[in-house]
């Protein structure tokens, strides 16, 4: 685990920051180098509320390894000013990213303005007349880069984007720069997300292994701590892959819970966006401002609205805070696990049970035969304005999107057809629940015992050959990764889905927030050997044409698939 490196670029030792807090000096270093605008506020006593740690519990010296609720909790008080975070961020970035690659582009003068406009609103004075600032202001970001930014590139790091500019914001990311977070970057993805590999980037704590993907850039940064939270997606367990490969959290929302307008498609009606972090907190810090109505995207206004105040951010604590909660075993699946993950999932069952849970088998409901019908179609869709540009595909990639283009010759009956069989499914998963009195389910987060970067290139998102994920994204339903030790046989991190009822993120959070407080294997760091590196630096420039913020032609449907809680045998 690495710890203090020198100084940021405001000339101040990253230990310095937490003394000068302490000592609640006004304007306890001027950010010079990088032209601060004057001394930092006056340190405020009062500990922040909704469930970040007090200040003066905080005791990481560097503050590019503070999570993001310990880091909102120090900018929130003054204690921090969030150009001191981006520097660190950024000088780890560089110092460090040589063999992991996980940034394809950093935005380092839109972040510094981003970070000056947040202190502005964390000031005394602003927070005195406007009220507090957002939790997120002034924390900084990567996006997964599918997530559309006006003026900046926006490639889904493949060639056939190369010179893509994109036309306006993703809602996502409105949200989130509205909130005043800092846009550090846009971070690795599998090209154009149809993969699991994501193989141009080395996972942070063995970078002969994959990060899992499509995120796997998204995860990566997270995992070496060059930022404290991420954006990413999931159409076939992308946000949940890579926060198992990497050792974070990702939380896979209810379809419908975040906006997708402005991010880049691989299935319309499969394509979940969600917050990543190392903690549930973190990501549920996230979440409760990316999440909303969105006119947009229509599926947005359907669920019930984000609770009053965000999500939960602190477990509730206690020998039993699981009593009465009742949690559906996948059994099959943890029976194929390989013997080192295996004991780490019976490890986390008992974590379970002694925090008072009930354990129960169940089996999730037969995956249709024909249920993929419609992803190919999906796909094709998208990417056949592509068909003049197949050669520059990723040879591993190609294939797919080529059969992909194929399978629009497929008769709109089978889609239909595939399309009431995904609601069927639905139901029988939701009757799963309500049979065993569920809580939520349990399924491991990934099959193999890491993977090596090119072994699985070709291996597509739809396969579930890396973990069984797809059970989430038909469904629409809810699914955090959380973290659960490393295996003793490859020193891989392992995590573990829980899974829970459409709609139900809050009871999701809050039982994941009670094992992270139990058993923080979250807290580990890899260590990153030094590996310098210059990251291609980008400024804003004129937005693409448009219409779509992503520049391209993203013609979608005039219906979206709903999730439901109904269990109607139909």
């Amino acid at each position: 685990m690495g710890g203090p490196r020198g100084l940021s670029r405001s000339g101040m030792s990253r230990r310095g920051f937490l003394s000068a807090a302490a000592l609640g000096a006004a304007g306890a270093a001027t950010l010079g180098a990088n032209g601060a605008a004057g001394a930092r506020s006056r340190v405020r006593s009062q500990a922040p509320a909704n469930g970040l740690p007090s200040p003066d519990s905080i005791t990481v010296t560097d503050p590019a390894f503070l999570d993001a609720v310990q880091a909102a909790s120090l900018l929130q008080s003054g204690a921090l000013h969030p150009r001191e975070l981006l520097d660190a961020c950024l000088s780890r970035s560089t110092e460090f990213d040589g063999e992991i690659g996980g940034w394809i582009r950093i935005y380092p003068e839109m972040a510094y303005e981003a970070a000056d406009a947040a202190a502005e609103r964390l000031s005394q004075q602003s927070v005195s007349t406007n009220g507090p600032a957002p939790l997120v202001c002034g924390l900084p970001l990567a996006l997964k880069d599918l997530f559309a930014v006006s003026g900046l590139p926006l490639t889904a790091s493949s060639r056939v984007l190369e010179g893509n500019i994109a036309a306006g914001d993703s809602t996502a990311w409105r949200r989130l720069k509205d909130a005043g977070m800092v846009l550090l970057g846009h971070a690795h993805t599998d090209e154009f997300a149809i993969g699991v590999a994501t193989e141009q980037v080395g996972n942070p704590w063995n970078t002969e292994f994959s990060p899992g993907g499509s995120s796997g850039g998204s995860a990566a940064v997270l995992a070496a701590r060059f930022v404290p939270l991420a954006t990413g997606t999931d159409t076939g367990g992308s946000l949940r892959l890579p926060a198992s490969a990497c050792g974070i959290t990702s939380i896979k929302p209810t379809f419908g819970r975040c906006s997708v307008r402005g991010v880049i498609p691989l299935t319309w009606t499969r394509d979940h966006a969600g917050p990543m972090g190392r903690s549930v907190a973190d990501a549920a810090l996230m979440l409760g401002f990316m999440a909303g109505a969105d006119p947009e995207d229509p599926c947005t206004a359907v669920g019930p609205a984000v609770p009053d105040g965000g999500y939960p951010l602190s477990a509730k604590g206690g020998p039993t805070p699981l009593s009465g909660k009742r949690f559906g075993v996948v059994r099959s699946d943890v029976d194929a696990l390989p013997d080192a993950t295996r004991v780490l999932f019976d490890d986390f069952l008992d974590l379970v049970r002694r925090l008072g849970g009930t354990t129960v088998d169940v089996k999730l409901p037969t995956m249709p035969a024909d249920i993929t019908t419609g992803d190919s179609a999906e796909m094709g869709s998208y990417h056949r304005q592509f068909q003049d540009r197949m050669g520059l595909y990723r040879l591993s990639r190609a294939p797919a999107a080529a059969l992909a283009i194929g399978s629009l010759a497929v008769p709109s009956i089978d889609y239909m057809t595939a399309a009431r069989n995904r609601l069927v499914y639905q139901h029988e998963y939701n009757r799963m629940f309500a049979d065993n009195d569920l809580d939520a389910i349990l399924v491991p987060g990934a099959k193999a015992d890491g993977v090596k970067r090119l072994e699985i290139a070709g291996v597509s998102v739809f396969t579930g050959v890396m973990g069984n994920v797809g059970w989430a994204n038909y469904t629409g339903a809810p699914a955090i990764s959380t973290p659960a030790g490393r295996s003793a046989a490859t020193g891989m991190p392992f995590g573990v889905q829980v899974g829970g009822r459409p709609w139900d993120e809050s009871t999701l959070i809050e039982i994941v927030l009670e094992l992270q407080a139990a058993r923080p294997d979250w807290q580990e760091a890899p260590t990153v050997a030094p590996a310098p590196r210059e990251i291609p630096r980008v400024q804003v420039t004129t937005p693409g044409a448009g219409p779509d913020p992503t520049n391209t032609t993203n013609v979608g449907f005039g219906f979206h698939f709903l999730p439901t809680t109904s269990t109607a045998a139909i």
